[in-house]
């Protein structure tokens, strides 16, 4: 409950004296509108001589108008509206008031004396009313707010991109605005039917082919593009004509998203600079938090790789379904004190147990089955970093095969209910270890006997701006030290998620019944890293290759050009936007447990080639770099080893 604040017995008087004179004001001047109106009306309908005839009579009755028309006023709400804030809405109830008080007064003067007057002047009167009144209160309004005019110097002169809804409100707020350090000079926009013309007296100067030349005719500082709906794809192509026109340094800022607009009223004060997430706008997607609570809660719930970009943003997500229990399961004791700090301060009802260890470890992960009894999985642990784990392969393989393996044994063995793996687009014909680790694992819960009525899945989807090892951190930080930006192949190209949009997906595929099923997330267009790279050198400011440069340098161990998220074709929707079931190769699930069991259980005494040739006999689209393995040893401890030497872990 707000609290009201503490007024002193003078200050109390004050206000009230203070609102019982605006209000007279209010009334006298809507009185004396009702008279004029009346007696104007009649002055206009009849004759002199009629007139004159009829004034005992229209003495009679103008007390009975004027208060009749107060009262009705009143009622309406007149005298409670602040008129310096009125917009089209108060026409229509000026409009509406006006012929109310008219007609009811109307009707009370032909109760007791009908005909006197012709019906032709409450016409005339309830035009004349409304114009007066809403004359009044406009000119109020205009006085109140009219613009402030640009006397300080100071002020930043902007230029905005965009006469639509976003571009009016904007231009409007900073016009009436005395605080707002901003002074618009004008609009362009990229529809030829607004060239020409003005809004709120600015002149809307044409598309964006007029840039360069307004920026230097009227000393643009800065310009806005006022357009939260724009896709990622949209605003690259707007920033790139801005730059393609405009020689001088100039600020270029921007909006939220649309989705980030609650109210849908634009304020000057939401104006920010660009981030890079903008040049990767997205629609918003319409998340069922019905449908994902249907299956958290109440329920114990266990996250593995819980301190992780990816999995710290499930943990917070599934705590909003309402679960009696969450088990965050990580290696990383600093991730896992951070997320369970996060969890705790939003959700300080939720009971939390934090387990340090590695999923790999079959009795520790026992152990808490035991104690908890979980009844949704979500397993979010990997090694992920593609250039890592070609360096450590053995890793990948363990982390990766042994730890779903383990996972996915003990969930079917307690009967878990829900059990989603996160996968990834590199598991689609891959080229690298981590790729085809996560293949595996994706084909291993596939395989996973498990009780009937119990949904295992796999998700699948590509990068996530901001996530460890991710590219968009690596360009801040060159671009930051003054470059080179390194991209390592001009037509590289990646698709890019949003964290909490990913998590959002596969917290609704979770929620799918029927059989296993890989499911990949609708993930938009694929994005070229280089221009990627342009981009957010210009967002920064810079200019590509004469600020900054760009340096190519060459596809590293395992990395492709480009990345999919289906083996064929385009996959088969499911009931829920941006969700599709994968079209997976088919393979004998025994056969397949049988002989990875027999790899996982070989696979500490291969050499580096024999063990992605194992691989490679259970992955058979995975097509690994066989001529560099057989010219490079792994390196362990500064020496040169054909063998992995990494101690087996504790089963």
């Amino acid at each position: 409950m707000i609290s009201k604040p503490d007024l002193s017995t003078e200050q109390i008087a004050s206000l009230t004296l203070l609102y019982t004179t605006k209000t007279a004001i209010q009334v006298t001047f809507d009185a004396l509108a009702i008279a004029v109106t009346f007696i104007g009306a009649l002055l206009l309908r009849l004759s002199f001589d009629t007139w004159l005839n009829l004034l005992p009579a229209s003495m009679t009755y103008l007390p009975i108008t004027v208060v009749v028309g107060i009262v009705v006023f009143w009622s309406v709400g007149f005298y409670r509206t602040l008129w310096r804030y009125a917009s089209v809405d108060a026409v229509w109830l000026i409009t509406g008031a006006s012929f109310a008080a008219v007609a009811i007064s109307a009707l009370v003067i032909n109760l007791f004396e009908p005909n006197v007057f012709p019906w032709s002047i409450y016409i005339i009167e309830w035009m004349g009313l409304a114009l007066i009144v809403g004359g009044g209160r406009m000119t109020i309004r205009y006085v109140r707010r009219r613009p402030v005019m640009n006397k300080n110097p100071e002020k930043k002169r902007i230029l905005i991109y965009g006469a639509g809804d976003a571009g009016e409100m904007i231009s409007r707020d900073i016009m009436h605005n005395k605080g707002s350090e901003l002074w618009p000079v004008g609009f362009i926009d990229d529809d030829p039917l607004k060239h020409r013309k003005s809004m709120h007296g600015l002149p809307i100067f044409g598309g964006v082919e007029v840039a360069g030349q307004v920026v230097r005719e009227s000393k643009v500082d800065e310009i806005v593009i006022a357009m939260p709906s724009m896709t990622g794809p949209q605003t690259r192509q707007i920033l790139h004509s801005l730059h393609e026109q405009i020689t001088e340094k100039i600020e270029i800022r921007t909006l939220p998203p649309i989705a980030e607009l609650v109210s849908g009223n634009v304020s000057f004060k939401q104006i920010r600079d660009f981030d890079v997430v903008d040049l990767l706008r997205r629609d918003p997607i319409e998340l069922d938090s019905k449908r994902v609570e249907r299956i958290l809660k109440g329920k114990c719930v266990l996250v593995s790789g819980a301190g992780g970009s990816i999995g710290s943003e499930i943990c917070h997500q599934v705590a909003e379904g309402k679960p009696s229990k969450m088990i965050l399961f990580d290696i990383s004791e600093p991730n896992l004190y951070t997320i369970c700090e996060r969890i705790s301060a939003d959700f300080p009802d939720l009971q939390l147990v934090p387990v340090v260890g590695d999923i790999s470890h079959r009795w520790l992960v026992d152990r808490v089955f035991n104690e908890h009894h979980p009844k949704v999985v979500f397993h979010a642990a990997a090694y992920k970093h593609v250039p890592l784990m070609e360096d450590n392969p053995l890793s990948a393989l363990s982390n990766n095969v042994i730890g779903t393996r383990v996972l996915a044994a003990v969930s079917s063995e307690h009967r878990v209910e829900r059990f989603v793996m996160i996968s990834t687009d590199k598991a689609v014909r891959p080229t690298n270890m981590m790729g085809a680790t996560k293949r595996l694992c994706e084909m291993l819960v596939e395989s996973q006997p498990h009780q009937p009525g119990s949904v295992y899945c796999a998700v699948r989807f590509g990068n996530v701006m901001g996530s460890s090892g991710s590219v968009i951190p690596k360009f801040e930080k060159q671009i930051l030290a003054g470059g080179p930006v390194t991209v390592t192949h001009p037509d590289i190209t990646r698709y890019f998620m949003l964290t909490s949009e990913a998590v959002q997906l596969v917290l609704q595929a979770a929620s799918l019944e029927g059989e296993y099923a890989t499911y990949f997330l609708d993930m938009g267009e694929p994005v070229k890293i280089a221009e990627l790279a342009r981009d957010m050198i210009s967002l920064h400011g810079f200019t590509p290759d004469k600020d900054i440069e760009i340096v190519y340098t060459e596809l590293r161990p395992g990395e492709k050009l480009y990345e999919e998220l289906c083996h064929t074709g385009d996959g088969i929707p499911t009931n829920i936007n941006k969700i599709w079931i994968a079209d997976t190769p088919s393979f004998s699930r025994e056969k397949f447990l049988r002989e990875l069991d027999e790899l996982l259980e070989s696979c500490y005494s291969l050499d580096r080639r024999n063990l992605y040739l194992g691989v490679a006999r259970l992955v058979p689209d995975f097509q690994p770099a066989l001529n560099s393995l057989e010219q490079n040893a792994l390196q362990i401890g500064g020496q040169s080893d054909r063998r992995v030497t990494i101690t087996q872990p504790r089963k």
